[in-house]
């Protein structure tokens, strides 16, 4: 019996010891870890000066601005200085180029090659020259730049199709559709910054993204994304609804219109 007891105490104090050291590891477990990881890192935090822009007939173009704050910025002052790109893309759309070429002393349309998915409006905003920020294999990664949109030569094309290529570029940028503007980001002290952008007036609607990329000695840090809506209101948005998403019955309000004035135009100055 003495024997018995004495096994029931022993097993009873390796029980409690047990759990004793199940509690103490579930409470280190609890506890935050300590040390270098603890440190927190930079983040980019940003946003849109309008989330809206409404396009009416007196609509001219605007500019927007894209303002942001490095947060956990380190205060050492001999710190390398920050990078900021930011991206501004439109919606999606397919361009047809087309090389003209005269045949008996009339200009035709001669070959054409398509291209899917390009962005109806693209700007690049950065605070120094896209090289100097970062490698050209980082650029391509983070789809930033006109390369990166698939516009530039690749291994299987041809010189023809890198001048279709160029000619798009061409006239993406002088309707100002396409934009790079390096340092057009500008730093206010060591964490804030801006940047502006012009939304030109023939601006295609639809959704936009607007991303800013904060880098640092080539690295990327952090990145942040706000939203843009661009869209047609009052009696233009009507006739926009109408034209791409009813068109023959666009075309025959358009037919009855030219009819109805005509008829009215023969009316007024026809001599009796």
């Amino acid at each position: 019996m003495v024997r018995l007891a004495h096994h029931i105490r022993q097993f009873s104090l390796a029980l409690a010891l047990g759990l004793g050291a199940a509690v103490l590891a579930t409470a280190a477990s609890a506890q935050p870890p300590s040390g270098p990881e603890d440190i927190p890192t930079e983040r980019v935090h940003t946003d849109i000066s309008t989330r809206e822009i409404a396009i009416q007939s007196n609509f001219t173009g605007i500019e927007i601005v894209i303002f942001g704050a490095v947060d956990y910025a380190p205060p050492d002052p001999n710190a390398p200085p920050y990078d900021v790109i930011m991206v501004i893309r439109g919606p999606n759309q397919n361009i047809v180029a087309r090389r003209k070429e005269r045949m008996a002393g009339i200009w035709l349309n001669g070959s054409s090659k398509v291209f899917h998915d390009i962005p109806g409006f693209y700007a690049v905003l950065s605070s120094r020259p896209l090289r100097a920020i970062a490698s050209e294999e980082t650029l391509k990664e983070l789809k930033v730049g006109f390369t990166a949109l698939d516009l530039g030569p690749d291994d299987n094309s041809s010189v023809s199709d890198d001048l279709f290529r160029q000619a798009v570029i061409r006239n993406k940028e002088e309707n100002l559709l396409f934009q790079y503007l390096d340092n057009a980001v500008t730093f206010i002290g060591r964490s804030l910054f801006r940047g502006t952008v012009d939304m030109p007036v023939n601006v295609p609607i639809g959704a936009y993204t607007a991303e800013v990329l904060l880098f640092q000695d080539g690295k990327l840090l952090s990145k942040d994304e706000s939203m843009l809506n661009v869209q047609k209101v009052g009696f233009e948005r009507g006739v926009y609804i109408l034209a791409f998403q009813h068109p023959i019955l666009y075309g025959l309000l358009a037919v009855a219109i030219a009819l109805l004035m005509g008829l009215g135009a023969w009316g007024l100055f026809r001599r009796d």
